[in-house]
């Protein structure tokens, strides 16, 4: 978006116009991998939905709101909703932790929210406390206030809507904001200082990868919104968008939104996190009393690869036309991320395509034992619990390069 500036012969108000353009194609589309990202995470059918993944839908949905009501007010249409306007300020303080619990919970495999954890949600309680007056007072009150603000944007970031100033929560919201990216680089250096060379280190090293760019898009938060406290204590107008520093906390918050709205998408191999973790005690802290614990990689997986094989080739779950990831976990007693690991990189399968795989040799064995002379090959293809013709067909294809046709007049032929 700079190189608008390289461009002498714009004028500024064109300038002005093309960037905000730009800048709001960027927040709608971001928008749009949010949503795609969040159905993946845990409204996909084979979605793995781990305390992890719950964590980050509730990041991304949470950061979306901040963008909608960014949205709302950038074109005035606030005034329609006005009971939302400031919704979105406590959830602000509630972002910088979901992030770190997040990376957190995805390098230290854990299971489930902790008591102790509550107390990071402390500064979103006292913000939604300190907003609750101007939730309360009457709409069309509501209404003359956010009238007056969209006649100069700049008062978003100052105007007193809560008991405390507005200076005093953009202070303690930076400070929140370093605090929480300094702990979650402190977790991702911690982590890879134990755990060096193993045999899966391609799926650390992705998982490592999103982290650190899942990071770098809270620490750009960080440093947007420090420039816009440097802005407000300078007496400049945020939005006038002439100047080249004005511009820069819209560019690092949607770049970010976008980063972490999409990244998902075109890595979904993340979504495996890091299969196989365990813990090792540390020794024991003198001051604290406490055993601390690091993570580390459980390397042999070949007692879960057999019990996979056993089950398949015994128990015949494939039978079962809505099969699902999450059942074969449980029937395992695999946690669904360590089972998604092997079939994607032991078998080099999709959980659909590797369940397949195995109903298709159901039938090609019923071929073998003349099952076919007395039955059609779409009946025995919803026995061995294919969901429809065509969805049989187009795995057959995919698997055997042919179509079942060609494959069993072959077969007939040798």
């Amino acid at each position: 978006m700079m190189f608008l500036y390289q461009w002498p012969w714009l004028s500024n108000y064109n300038k002005v116009i093309i960037f905000d353009i730009m800048l709001q194609i960027l927040f709608l589309g971001s928008l749009f991998s949010s949503l795609l990202t969040i159905y993946i995470l845990v409204l996909k059918r084979d979605a793995i939905k781990s305390y992890a993944d719950y964590l980050l839908t509730v990041f991304v949905t949470f950061l979306s709101w901040n963008v909608v009501i960014y949205l709302l007010l950038h074109y005035g249409w606030i005034l329609d909703v006005p009971y939302l306007f400031k919704t979105a300020a406590p959830l602000a303080f509630i972002l910088p932790p979901l992030s770190y619990l997040y990376t957190r919970a995805v390098l230290f495999n854990e299971k489930k929210l902790k008591l102790l954890d509550l107390f990071h949600y402390i500064p979103f309680v006292l913000v939604f406390i300190n907003y609750l007056p101007f939730y309360l007072i009457p709409v069309p009150e509501k209404r003359i206030i956010i009238k007056a603000i969209l006649s100069n944007l700049d008062l978003s970031y100052t105007y007193q809507a809560g008991i405390a100033p507005e200076i005093v929560t953009n202070v303690l919201r930076i400070l929140q904001l370093l605090v929480y990216t300094g702990l979650q680089w402190g977790l991702i250096i911690k982590y890879k200082k134990h755990n060096k060379v193993f045999q899966i280190e391609k799926q650390i090293q992705e998982i490592l990868s999103w982290l650190k760019i899942f990071t770098w898009s809270c620490t750009a938060n960080v440093f947007a919104f420090f420039i816009i406290i440097v802005i407000y204590l300078s007496d400049i107008s945020l939005f006038n968008h002439s100047g080249f520093v004005n511009i820069i906390p819209l560019i690092c918050y949607s770049g970010s939104f976008f980063v972490i709205s999409s990244y998902l998408l075109v890595h979904p191999v993340v979504m495996n996190g890091l299969p196989f973790i365990k813990y090792k005690d540390m020794e024991t802290n003198i001051l604290t009393a406490e055993i601390s614990k690091i993570p580390f990689i459980e390397e042999d997986f070949s007692n879960q690869i057999s019990q996979i094989d056993t089950y398949f080739e015994e128990g015949k779950p494939y039978l079962n036309q809505n099969l699902t990831l999450s059942q074969v976990a449980v029937a395992l007693n695999l946690p669904v991320r360590d089972l998604s690991y092997i079939l994607n990189n032991y078998y080099n399968y999709r959980f659909t395509d590797f369940v397949n795989s195995y109903r298709l040799k159901y039938i090609i064995n019923k071929f073998n034992e003349s099952y076919l002379d007395n039955f059609t090959i779409e009946s025995v293809a919803l026995e061995s619990g294919f969901i429809s013709r065509s969805g049989f067909y187009k795995s057959f294809k995919k698997l055997y390069k042919m179509t079942p046709s060609e494959y069993f007049q072959q077969a007939r032929t040798n």
